[in-house]
């Protein structure tokens, strides 16, 4: 069973795409938003929706109106600030980029006996980068394909981040696993606060000896919110890792996530919000977000300082690949 069906989500044209293991639902007019994808074997929704924010499209480029949960892209930068990296030309990046508050166009579908294909595309920047991302869903696959291009269209090598932002509904005791045990992430004020952390960066494996346990989700109470990210994951002896990490309900026995290669995909932000932020001031989600991205940091600018920014050389298309499962 493979279907590719155009419909309504919460009043806004729509595309379902479904196999007899995933349902996957995506609004092109609210930036690509995927809004749902819902394991069908165990008729489970892995992703959140704060009820408190209703779908609606982009006003005055405010993020927290649009942060309901779901699946946004970030690029070419997640923190607000000036891209002067163009000759001449000064844009402004807005909060999480410029991805989430536009329409995206549908450029190909496609449906056979084997899989169903959909690409959507955004300009940036007055056409300075064209934004491709491709969903291939196989026939009884547990696995959807996600392809990115990026083309940049003018004579400058141009710096970016970028930013997978799905945000994962949890419950406490699910865990978080990464089949690295060598992956190191950089401490950052919530982090250390909580855990009354002095040292730059921890080891993922000391996480699980953490009072609670980093590695799985906390208590309804526990107000913890923290932005992590690893260290660059094509360095040093740990090139091309094949970089799997999941999200693992171990009283339901499933899990979620996603596979990469390092070698394409240079670091993973985690964004635990255990009821501890909220940016309305209305009630804080408990939310976790695995987030793997092109660049060690929110800002652009601090990635460019420390090299660890992706680049998309002048009138060239730059391609990664992340594959999201169920299990």
């Amino acid at each position: 069973m493979l279907n590719l069906i155009h419909c309504k989500a919460h009043g806004f044209e729509a595309i379902l795409l479904k196999n007899s293991e995933l349902a996957i639902t995506v609004i092109p007019q609210l930036g690509a938003k995927v809004i749902s994808i819902v394991s069908l074997k165990h008729n489970r929704e892995w992703l959140a929706h704060d009820k408190q924010i209703t779908l609606k499209p982009a006003k005055n480029n405010d993020f927290s109106e649009h942060d309901s949960g779901g699946w946004d892209e970030c690029f070419p930068g997640i923190s607000p600030q000036l891209y002067e990296h163009i000759p001449n030309k000064t844009h402004f990046s807005h909060d999480h980029g410029e991805l989430w508050c536009q329409a995206w166009q549908i450029t190909n579908t496609h449906i056979s006996d084997e899989e169903i294909i959909l690409s959507l595309q955004a300009e940036v920047f007055d056409s300075t980068f064209t934004f491709i991302r491709t969903f291939t869903l196989k026939k009884h696959s547990k696995r959807l394909l996600v392809d990115y291009h990026v083309k940049n269209n003018t004579t400058h090598n141009l710096p970016f981040v970028w930013s997978a932002h799905p945000i994962f509904a949890v419950e406490p005791e699910m865990r978080i696993s990464i089949n690295s045990k060598h992956m190191e992430f950089k401490v950052d004020e919530g982090l250390s606060r909580f855990y009354n952390v002095n040292s730059a960066f921890i080891n993922w494996s000391e996480c699980s000896t953490k009072v609670p346990p980093l590695n799985k989700v906390m208590s309804y109470n526990s107000g913890f919110a923290s932005k992590v990210f690893s260290k660059h994951l094509n360095t040093g002896t740990y090139k091309d890792q094949n970089i799997i990490v999941k999200l693992v309900d171990d009283k339901a026995q499933q899990s979620c996530g996603f596979e990469f290669s390092s070698a394409s995909i240079s670091h993973l932000g985690l964004w635990f919000n255990y009821n501890g932020w909220s940016a309305t001031g209305a009630s804080a989600p408990f939310v976790l977000g695995i987030e793997p991205c092109i660049g060690n940091s929110d800002s652009l600018q601090h990635s460019i300082q420390s090299s660890e920014q992706g680049i998309v050389v002048k009138g060239q298309t730059k391609f990664w690949r992340l594959v999201f499962f169920v299990n």
